[in-house]
């Protein structure tokens, strides 16, 4: 599903970390593309921005077109405002406009003046466009009607899903075998009216297989669903969780509303605290004692950060366990790993697998990345020199950014497909 990458430094990148579940329909994406989306793509490309609509019947036709559809109504096919919609309708590939000065026209879409009207085959079924007629109050318009106010994550809705300018999406994790699965729909479409523009609502079936992924992603389990979950696809992937676990309109709303507001903190997903965590060499870390161990003041703390399905984190596995062996019996250096796809911790954003990060002793708070060798020897000079022998530079780190963000190439494909192959 395009969860991970190679890159030059050995490690894997969990693509969907950075994005999130963008990333995770990659596939879903490019399946969706089926042929009348590509026909619609080239048309658009090839022929005039707006097909000219010179009477009623040619309206309809369009309308019939697609599911969407935007019709500019002026009377002076050159006017400013006119050429201000054509420019709005160059910069949208995906949905079909129509432009007319044709009376019949008019008549038929009842508009005595001119205007914008955007036509779709769901919801309300029409929206007049209000406001001064530019090309950028025309997009936005356009992004906050074009989709559905609950939208289904399918195939042939994740393109329109992640292609969309709004980055912010609340999921209802909803089996559709549930007694009361249209009541609990309705009540999110209820509450969905509110955020037009704002905040983008999906609808989750929990109980198809091709969905388990992403319950996964959100530390959900089928028996836990329904459930509501938001998250932001910003530069930085955050996740939040409602306080109650109602599902009506109301408490879906509030919900919304204080996320808007900045007051709710994001939530973070954690393991429960194995009972048996600190009786190996190499200490086991969870959401929920990663703090306590790693910023004990009296500690220095080297901390893997990995992912079990990595082929370069089972590389380095007995390397790392030979290294929590040595420093067994230490008084101060603790050897330690956690699991970056299970648990979430605010102090430390991980990219790409395995991650080093060593925890000096002191207040500071201090966060040091290991760039050095992933040997046995290169770690023990790391922690002798006090995380410095093998700390990551400014530039180094500068590097490996540039280098999570490019992607495949074609070579590395092969060795993508091999990792993965040994991984099943």
């Amino acid at each position: 599903m395009g969860w991970r990458q190679q890159n030059q430094r050995g490690r894997c990148r969990l693509r969907a970390e950075r994005c999130f579940w963008k990333e995770e329909a990659v596939v879903c994406m490019e399946a969706g593309r089926e042929a009348d989306d590509i026909v619609s793509w080239l048309k658009k490309r090839t022929g005039p921005a707006a097909t000219a609509l010179t009477d009623a019947a040619a309206a309809e036709a369009l309308l019939e077109s697609g599911d969407v559809v935007v019709i500019g109504f002026f009377k002076d096919s050159a006017s400013e405002a006119a050429k201000e919609f054509l420019s709005a309708a160059e910069a949208v590939d995906d949905i079909p406009f129509g432009i007319s000065s044709s009376a019949d026209v008019f008549t038929k879409y009842q508009l005595s003046g001119d205007g914008v009207v955007l036509f779709k085959k769901f919801d309300e079924g029409r929206n007049n466009f209000e406001g001064d007629i530019t090309k950028d109050n025309l997009l936005n318009f356009i992004k906050s009607n074009a989709l559905p106010l609950v939208i289904e994550f399918t195939e042939q809705t994740a393109p329109k899903i992640f292609g969309g300018e709004i980055k912010t999406h609340i999921l209802l994790f909803l089996p559709k075998s549930v007694s009361d699965y249209q009541g609990k729909l309705d009540s999110f479409k209820t509450a969905a009216g509110n955020f037009k523009g704002k905040i983008l609502f999906i609808f989750i079936d929990s109980d198809h297989s091709d969905n388990q992924r992403i319950l996964e992603f959100f530390g959900l389990k089928k028996e836990e669903c329904p459930a509501v979950r938001l998250i932001t696809l910003e530069e930085e992937m955050t996740k939040y969780k409602p306080e109650s676990a109602e599902l009506t309109a109301d408490k879906i709303t509030e919900f919304c509303n204080k996320f808007l507001e900045g007051k709710i903190k994001p939530h973070l997903m954690s393991q429960d605290l194995p009972e048996d965590w600190d009786k190996l060499p190499v200490k086991v870390l969870v959401g929920k004692n990663f703090e306590e161990v790693a910023f004990d003041e009296n500690k220095n703390v080297f901390v893997e950060f990995y992912a079990p399905w990595c082929g370069h984190c089972k590389q380095l596995a007995p390397i790392w366990d030979k290294l929590g062996e040595t420093y067994r019996d230490h008084e101060n250096i603790v050897i330690a790993k956690m699991d970056s796809t299970a648990n979430e911790v605010e102090a430390v954003k991980i990219h790409s697998f395995p991650t080093l990060k060593f925890f000096p002793a002191g207040s500071g708070r201090n966060v040091i990345d290991y760039n050095g060798e992933r040997t046995l020897e290169g770690f023990k000079k790391f922690l002798e020199s006090g995380g410095q022998d093998g700390a990551a530079a400014d530039d180094d780190l500068e590097d490996l950014e540039t280098d999570e963000e490019t992607d495949l190439e074609e070579g590395d494909e092969e060795d993508e497909q091999k990792i993965q192959k040994d991984e099943l």
